[in-house]
């Protein structure tokens, strides 16, 4: 009998940690590229040691196929990347906010390695991030991911496919959403960057002679970063009430 119970909590642990750590490799801040591999997976299987007593009650018995274990772990890392792309997604709306002022103050060919995404990015849209995850951490938002992980097993019962489509109904409203949200967070830029332009077009027209990039460049990049240093901690604010009522929202 202790055989038994020995290896039904090793099963129930390795269905918990295929959910876990397939939403620990995705979620924003735990599955960015500079954290290595090693310290994900031990941080997963620390977090399913700690929660199965907790969601231990709604796993299924091990099952009699090789076939339905298959599935079964299938449907479980499923629902793991659901939530890291979730959480991936919410980031949309700072990266594209980050672009549009990177264009709007000159600064867009100013490219930086991001180590977030491992690749060459926007040098704004890669401080606006970086700052953000920071954030997270700081105002403990990594606890809400989590808890919406330990969460799911409410919403996505162990051994039950979820709905692909509400699935990508979710995903689609909530790109749409982090782009309208982008673009609002990303205003002061964007009528900063009209009114910029067309005094350019109107001092090009009143002094043909003068070089209007070579002086209009600094003047644009300069007056720019005054205004990042002003509505970053707004526009930060914005974002962190942003992601904390949409995992809120999931985990309720």
């Amino acid at each position: 009998m202790f055989d038994a119970y020995l290896n039904l909590n090793v099963f129930h642990l390795l269905l918990v940690f295929v959910r876990m750590g397939a939403a620990i490799m995705i979620l924003p801040g735990f599955g960015t590229s500079y954290i290595p591999t090693q310290v994900r997976l031990l941080l997963a299987v620390t977090i399913s040691m700690v929660v199965l007593p907790t969601v231990g009650g709604t796993l299924p018995p091990v099952p009699d196929s090789a076939t339905l274990l298959v599935l079964l772990i299938t449907a479980e890392a499923m629902i793991g990347f659901f939530l890291g792309i979730f959480g991936q997604f919410l980031l949309v709306p700072i990266n594209l906010a980050g672009t549009v002022m990177g264009f709007s103050t000159g600064l867009m060919m100013a490219q930086a390695f991001d180590p977030a995404s491992n690749q060459q990015g926007s040098l704004i849209s890669g401080f606006l991030s970086e700052v953000a995850i920071v954030l997270l951490f700081a105002l403990g938002l990594h606890h809400l991911m989590l808890e919406a992980v330990v969460g799911s097993y409410q919403v996505f019962p162990p051994g039950k496919l979820p709905d692909t489509g509400d699935i990508s109904q979710l995903l689609s409203h909530l790109l749409t959403d982090g782009f309208r949200l982008g673009w609002q967070l990303a205003s002061p830029f964007v009528v900063y960057g009209v009114i910029f332009q067309s005094t350019l077009g109107v001092l090009a027209r009143l002094m043909p002679q003068l070089n209007i990039l070579f002086v209009a460049m600094p003047g644009q990049i300069i007056f720019g970063l005054a205004l990042l240093m002003s509505t970053t901690p707004v526009i930060l604010m914005a974002f962190m009430g942003y992601f904390e009522d949409n995992f809120i929202g999931l985990v309720r």
